[in-house]
């Protein structure tokens, strides 16, 4: 019974920890913000990482910006093995994705050395209306 109610309460534990993840840019909770959009800028590495940024208007910078690293736990950070790991990882935080576009796509060698932009929308419990 013992083994049956600890497998249960780390269970839940684990969940608890899992819900309560965010999408933190520096030390800047992006989850918490009031903003309706953000663009994660991304591309795969040929090392079986992928370069990640957030850009969620406040004055962004990619030459200055550090990369979007999934946290795990309050301090570790963990690079995202795929920008489809870290499209994956924002949904599950609340925004979906809106459109996708590379900038200058015919210019010469860019189509696939461009990171592509992916801009994602937060998901709304209801449909504001503004008259």
């Amino acid at each position: 019974m013992k083994k049956i109610l600890l497998a249960i309460l780390t269970c839940w534990l684990v969940g608890e920890r899992a819900a309560k993840a965010q999408i933190m840019v520096g030390s800047i909770n992006v989850d918490s913000l009031d903003i309706q959009y953000i663009e994660l800028i991304g591309f795969n590495r040929s090392n079986w990482e992928a370069s990640v940024w957030i850009d969620f208007g406040r004055n962004y910078n990619a030459s200055k910006s550090s990369e979007f690293l999934k946290p795990i736990n309050d301090h570790e950070r963990v690079r995202f093995a795929s920008v489809v790991e870290a499209l994956n990882y924002v949904y599950k935080n609340g925004w979906e994705l809106v459109n996708v576009y590379i900038p200058s796509p015919n210019a010469p060698g860019q189509f696939h050395d461009a990171p592509r932009h992916y801009v994602l929308q937060r998901k709304s419990q209801a449909v504001k209306r503004i008259d």
